[in-house]
């Protein structure tokens, strides 16, 4: 019997709908994380190659620390400090632009001149910033040229992290704290930044992956400096022996990624 508060089914939502749809999404999720956890089960193959899973060995692992197949580390502080550098400083200017642009009269067309660069491949990013920032003005491809090229790709994800806490904000609370005889920093301090945390935090923790995990546009900006994907994509082309340490190393940063990602979502959709 139907519950008395329940709906009847209607359009696509039949019953017959809704399971299509879950297949779907299962399906969808299938081909997604099927190829990571190969990865991961192949980290432990003692032949990895042969993309048979079996014997099993964790001699991938602890030999990542050892001699020359150590020589990841570099290029993982690397990745990490621009990172880090990409997290504050585009969390910095995106709430910045984000407390302002509710309040911009044309709104809508500012929002979308941020996100415009969502959709621009990557590669000619790279391109532009290699023709544009060495050409025209003569800056010299390296760290500070990778970490334009991985600033202007966090951006906009650190926009929309920050606008969504941003429209939900009470700016009546504002009105109240003035009223009271606060001033502006100290209404931006004691109320408006700690309901909009939420968003700083997940704009944090994306645009440092985003960046961290950045290959395209590196490939064209990063002069000599070799960050961890660019590391991990020529070792996996190549023909040492390190290949097989590669798998490892991906795990490790699968593994990583996947968990800042959920400490992230977690973040975001927060419920205060």
């Amino acid at each position: 019997m139907r519950k008395p508060n329940s709906l009847p089914p209607a359009g696509l939502f039949t019953r017959n709908g809704v399971r299509f749809a879950v297949a779907c999404g299962v399906f969808a999720m299938i081909l997604l994380y099927l190829p990571i956890v190969g990865l991961i089960l192949l980290s432990f193959s003692a032949q990895p190659l042969t993309g048979i899973p079996w014997p099993l060995t964790i001699e991938w692992y602890t030999s990542l620390f050892e001699g020359e197949n150590a020589r990841w580390l570099k290029p993982l502080a690397t990745s990490v400090g621009i990172g880090l550098l990409v997290s504050f400083s585009a969390t910095a200017a995106a709430l910045l632009i984000g407390r302002a642009v509710p309040l911009a009269r044309r709104s809508g067309s500012l929002l979308a001149t941020y996100l415009s660069v969502i959709v621009m491949p990557g590669i000619l990013i790279g391109i532009a910033i290699l023709i544009f920032y060495r050409g025209l003005i003569g800056i010299r491809t390296g760290f500070w040229s990778v970490f334009l090229a991985h600033f202007i790709w966090a951006l906009p994800f650190a926009l929309l992290c920050i606008l969504i806490v941003v429209v939900r904000f009470d700016r009546r609370l504002l009105d109240a704290a003035r009223d009271l005889g606060a001033g502006r920093l100290r209404r931006f301090l004691d109320v408006e930044l700690p309901l909009l945390m939420p968003g700083i935090s997940a704009s944090l923790f994306f645009s440092f992956l985003l960046s961290f995990n950045e290959l395209p546009r590196t490939l064209y900006a990063r002069g000599g400096i070799i960050t961890l994907p660019y590391y991990l994509w020529t070792a996996s082309s190549s023909h040492s022996t390190q290949v097989s340490l590669i798998y490892a190393l991906s795990a490790v940063i699968t593994v990583a990624s996947f968990l800042l990602t959920l400490a992230a979502m977690r973040l975001l959709t927060r419920k205060e």
